[in-house]
């Protein structure tokens, strides 16, 4: 059985690539009046007074202030609280159909809800929802949001059913959460989420940092360059955790998007997963299949940040033995804006590719992921124009 959509809502022209970006965040701060007035009275007094926390606001010493690219800042010195320039710099300059918001600034500022009261760090994630739905979403048709939820905090069943039966709940396409937590995540203290996004048939996307009192199961790292190279490590013990612990044998319609976890190491990591099952699955006698079959049908990738051998000419073996694996319709197009390392869809996904595998990574594969429509006559020249 394969849960992917066989059809997109809409086909863009064959003379335009369409694109859609599945990682793009948006970064207000919780005193930013798009997210404060989502936010009780209590709650901005308190942190008016007694701040977020030791905390509160970040996990290690940054790149830069916003972690941003140069030319992101507005005109007061902000990244990412004016939907208004990350469409002419990003989703105008890229002609996109669509964008989905991500915004782990809700684990980030609460960091995961320690060292602060829990109810506030609650209302703090309804307000970041509502601000991606009321000034994201309502600055441009195009935006698409990310319901964030507290992983190891209750009430996040009843944030998916707020956000998904509110008056905005069709611009709600995932949930988000971060990818480490307290437990790892195919515990069934998890599995009312994952029931929640099987009913709403939305992906349950993953999206750095780890969060947690153990992030890299050893601790908090000390440099920023640390914590950058090691975001691929966390889908590692994730993704057995799905697959070991039954999840998708109990829910076969859950749909996973891995957003800046990295791609390259799903093919010899499901050789490992293979493996270990050959030789002991009589103590995972209740899995109906081999770990890569759960892995090709319900995990979707991004691209950012990009693969880069060191020999160049390598570059096409690293995607040819994703797709000749199984996961050709599993890698979608994210920019990262505003931060530092964005990519372009030219930078992704280079013109030197197949003009097929760019439609797929570019745009079609989170068009059947999302169901969102590939705009017509959007989208990036296709190179059979000239």
């Amino acid at each position: 059985m394969t849960i992917t959509e066989t059809t997109p809502a809409a086909v863009t022209s064959p003379r335009k690539l369409g694109v859609i970006d599945v990682d793009f965040h948006p970064m207000p701060t919780p005193t930013d009046k798009q997210v404060a007035e989502h936010l009780p009275q209590k709650w901005r007094d308190y942190i008016s007074r007694y701040g977020l926390g030791s905390f509160g606001g970040g996990v290690s010493p940054a790149q830069r202030e916003f972690t941003h690219r140069l030319d992101a800042i507005d005109e007061n010195g902000r990244v990412g609280v004016d939907p208004q320039l990350a469409v002419e710099q990003v989703v105008d300059m890229f002609d996109m159909s669509a964008v989905v918001l991500t915004c782990p600034q809700a684990y980030i500022i609460t960091n995961g809800g320690v060292n602060m009261p829990h109810d506030m760090a609650i209302s703090l994630y309804s307000a970041y929802n509502d601000a991606l739905a009321y000034t994201w979403c309502g600055a441009d048709d195009r935006f698409r949001a990310s319901i964030s939820i507290a992983r190891d905090l209750p009430g996040a069943v009843e944030e998916i059913e707020r956000c998904k039966e509110g008056p905005n709940g069709d611009k709600f396409v995932q949930v988000l959460m971060s990818p480490a937590g307290a437990d790892p995540i195919g515990k069934r203290r998890y599995w009312p989420i994952f029931e929640a996004c099987e009913r709403y048939n939305i992906p349950l996307g993953f999206h750095v940092p780890g969060m947690g009192r153990q992030p890299t199961g050893a601790g908090r790292q000390n440099f920023y360059s640390e914590m950058h190279a090691a975001f691929a490590v966390l889908p590692l013990a994730m993704v057995p955790s799905f697959v070991f612990e039954g999840v998708f044998d109990h829910f076969p319609k859950l749909k996973i998007a891995a957003l800046e976890l990295g791609w390259d190491w799903v093919v010899p990591y499901s050789w490992r997963l293979d493996a270990t099952y050959s030789k002991l699955r009589d103590e995972v006698s209740h899995l109906a299949r081999k770990p890569s079959e759960y892995l090709k049908e319900h995990f979707w990738f991004s691209t950012q940040p990009l693969e880069e051998p060191e020999h160049p000419e390598q570059t096409e073996g690293v995607y040819q033995m994703f797709e000749e694996a199984g996961f050709a319709d599993r890698l979608m197009f994210s920019s990262d804006y505003p931060h530092w390392d964005f990519d372009s869809p030219y930078e992704s996904v280079p013109e030197s590719f197949p003009e097929d595998r760019r439609r797929r990574i570019l745009g079609e594969n989170a068009s059947k992921l999302y169901g969102l429509p590939l705009l017509p006559d959007s989208g990036l020249p296709s190179p059979t124009e000239f």
